[in-house]
C-alpha cells in the first residue's frame, strides 16, 4: 500500500473512531483532522482547499459507490465526513 492510501485509510478510520465515540462534527479534533488531511494531500500535488473537500463530500452523499464505501465502514460515515466537511470550509472562509 503507498503513502497516500495509507493516510487517506487512516483519516477516515479516525473519522469513523470520532463518529462512533460521539464528537460532534464540528469540534476542533475533527477539524485537526481534516486539516492534516488536506495539508498532507497539498504536499502530495493533489490541490484541495477546504472548499474543495466540502464539495467532494457532498459528491459522495450521491454517489452509489462512494456512499456504500463509506456507510459500508461506519453507519453514518458520509453524513457525519460531509457535515465536518461543511463545518471546517466555513470556519477557513472566516479565517
Amino acid at each position: 500500500m503507498n503513502e497516500q492510501a495509507i493516510e487517506a485509510m487512516t483519516f477516515m478510520n479516525r473519522m469513523a473512531d470520532c463518529l462512533r465515540v460521539g464528537v460532534k462534527h464540528s469540534d476542533g479534533v475533527v477539524g485537526d483532522l481534516i486539516r492534516c488531511h488536506l495539508e498532507f494531500m497539498n504536499r502530495q500535488g493533489h490541490r484541495t482547499s477546504a472548499q474543495d473537500f466540502a464539495a467532494q463530500t457532498r459528491f459522495f452523499l450521491n454517489d452509489d459507490f462512494h456512499l456504500k464505501m463509506l456507510e459500508g465502514q461506519q453507519t453514518g460515515l458520509a453524513y457525519y465526513l460531509s457535515a465536518a466537511a461543511e463545518s471546517f470550509a466555513a470556519a477557513d472562509a472566516q479565517g
